[in-house]
């Protein structure tokens, strides 16, 4: 039978007795590939793992699809290339430039999947670490395996994007390809009618504007200019109330900002709830915009995750929030890095709750066309038609 085979990065930890560790979401984004597939799924992973986010114990056995663990360096088996009807691997690690190669003379395809563009991945490098160094030596290696990537995706049957600027840098590369925004929101869970009512009218009264951020506290976030965004609405007489949901390495200073400025009134920082059954419901009832600091444009799950929440969003307009707004028109544009210009709209926003409500509709109807069901049978069909299965 035609097989998949999926090189995936996710970590993994192997137990005695037939067992491993591995993140949740990631074996149920595998079982998913497992049902829409018309044929086995392999999945190879890598040794070495020593940290996973969401872990849960399995079976190997029930699993729902066959596990291949092999050493960290190891390469693919040539059986499992062998047999495979398509091979699906993520390119911007560049751990696996060479299998449009290594696939000549087999009947199998390959697809890659793309996040970042060279200059996302430069900039991630230079945000990511204080050392010039390791700044320097992470743009180098970008740089150097520019080529080897294109020439890859080029060879490649086909190419998957996750966001805006991966797609616009690479669509030309290969005319076999697909641009889909990865997300968490399934369609029951996206904003009610009676939720999107509570809140119209609540903003119509005049209520204080709830306003909310959720994700990873760190350097890339830009989550440290709403300490300085909230006291600027303070002083603007705003009343408002600002929640954000997360952990990370700036989870401290973040607190002791909040605290130094006085702002523990309006503002709270709180690790994040589980997400499907506790922190969608809260912020679908418990608030009205979301905040994205985030100066970076590489595809970030939590917009599509905001939008399907009725939150319309106030961001910086990085490449991937800036096409997304126009497309949805479900939010503003704020320029990156400007905190007193994200006030600005904010205080505008608080006079204006119609124009807040409106865009919390054309939020919830951009995020039901990009639900999770809608873009991984988007994704599976392609790699179906690529594979020339019916």
């Amino acid at each position: 039978m035609a097989s998949l085979v999926m090189l995936s990065p996710a970590p993994m930890i192997e137990r005695p007795g037939n067992e491993v560790i591995l993140d949740v979401k990631f074996v149920e984004g595998m079982k998913l590939h497992s049902q829409l597939w018309p044929g086995p799924v392999r999945c190879v992973m890598w040794r070495g793992a020593t940290h996973i986010d969401q872990p849960m114990r399995y079976s190997v056995a029930q699993l729902g699809f066959d596990l291949v663990p092999l050493d960290a360096g190891a390469r693919v088996p040539d059986l499992l290339l062998d047999e495979a009807a398509l091979v699906y691997v993520t390119a911007d690690d560049m751990k696996h430039l060479d299998l449009p190669e290594a696939m000549t003379g087999r009947l199998g395809r390959v697809v890659y999947t793309v996040e970042e563009p060279l200059g996302g991945r430069i900039a991630k490098a230079m945000a990511a670490s204080p050392s010039i160094r390791r700044r320097l030596g992470a743009s180098w290696w970008s740089l150097k395996n520019e080529g080897p990537l294109r020439q890859a995706l080029r060879r490649a049957d086909g190419i998957h994007f996750d966001g805006y600027p991966a797609a616009e840098a690479y669509r030309r590369v290969n005319p076999q390809h697909l641009r889909y925004l990865d997300n968490r929101m399934r369609a029951p869970m996206i904003a009610r009618a009676g939720e999107q009512s509570d809140r119209a009218a609540r903003l119509h009264q005049g209520e204080p504007l709830r306003l909310a951020w959720f994700g990873q506290v760190d350097a890339l976030s830009g989550v440290e200019d709403l300490i300085p965004l909230a006291f600027l609405l303070r002083q603007r007489g705003l009343a408002f109330r600002l929640e954000l949901f997360g952990t990370g390495p700036l989870e401290g200073r973040l607190r002791d900002g909040i605290g130094a400025m006085g702002l523990s009134d309006v503002m709270s920082l709180q690790p994040p709830p589980p997400f499907d059954p506790v922190m969608v419901p809260h912020l679908r009832r418990e608030a009205d915009l979301y905040l994205c600091p985030r100066r970076l444009s590489g595809p970030q799950s939590t917009y599509v995750e905001a939008l399907g929440c009725g939150l319309p969003i106030v961001g910086y307009a990085n490449r991937q929030w800036k096409r997304m707004q126009a497309e949805s028109q479900a939010g503003w544009l704020v320029r990156k890095g400007s905190v007193a210009g994200m006030a600005r709209t904010i205080t505008r926003l608080d006079a204006d709750r119609v124009a807040v409500i409106e865009a919390s509709r054309r939020a919830v109807d951009f995020a039901r066309a990009n639900a999770f069901e809608q873009v991984f049978a988007k994704r599976m069909n392609n790699l179906r038609d690529i594979a020339g299965l019916e």
